[in-house]
C-alpha cells in the first residue's frame, strides 16, 4: 500500500486528512508495508491522539464551566444592581416629595414669624406712646432682645 491510498482509506473510515497524515508520519512507505502494519501504527497514533483530545476537551469543558459560573455571578450582580437602582429611584422620589413639603412648611413658618414680629412691632409702638420713661426703656430693651 502507498501513502495516498492509505490516506483515502482512512478518510473513508471517518478520519480527517490532517489526522491521517499525522498518523502515517512514522511509517516508512519505502518498504511497502502491509495493511496490518499500517493499522498497528495508526492505532498507536489514534490512542495517543484520543487521549490528547480527551484532555483538551476536558480542559475546554472546565473553561466553559468557569465562564458559565462567571456569567451567572455577573447576571446576579446585574439583577441586584437593577433592584438597588429601582430602590434608589423610589427613595429619591420620596426625598423630593419630603423636600417639597419642607419648603412649604418653611415658607408657612416664615410667614407666621413675620406676622408675629409685625404684631409685636405694632403693639410696641402703641406701648411707646405711654409717658413713663422707665417703662419705655424696659420695653425697648425687651423689644431689642426679641429681634434676635
Amino acid at each position: 500500500m502507498n501513502k495516498l491510498d492509505t490516506i483515502k482509506i482512512l478518510e473513508s473510515e471517518g478520519w480527517t486528512k490532517a489526522d491521517a497524515v499525522r498518523a502515517l508520519e512514522k511509517i516508512d512507505f519505502s518498504n511497502d508495508p502491509d495493511e496490518l502494519t499500517i493499522r498497528r501504527a495508526i492505532s498507536l497514533f489514534a490512542g495517543l491522539e484520543l487521549i490528547k483530545r480527551q484532555r483538551l476537551q476536558a480542559a475546554q469543558k472546565g473553561m466553559v464551566t468557569k465562564k458559565v459560573k462567571e456569567i451567572e455571578v455577573k447576571d446576579k450582580k446585574s439583577i441586584e444592581l437593577e433592584n438597588n437602582s429601582k430602590e434608589l429611584v423610589f427613595q429619591n422620589d420620596q426625598l423630593e416629595k419630603a423636600n417639597v413639603r419642607l419648603k412649604k412648611d418653611n415658607k408657612y413658618l416664615k410667614n407666621l414669624i413675620d406676622a408675629i414680629k409685625l404684631k409685636m412691632t405694632i403693639d410696641m409702638q402703641k406701648m411707646m406712646q405711654y409717658e413713663d420713661s422707665e417703662i419705655r426703656k424696659a420695653l425697648v430693651k425687651w423689644f431689642n432682645s426679641t429681634q434676635g
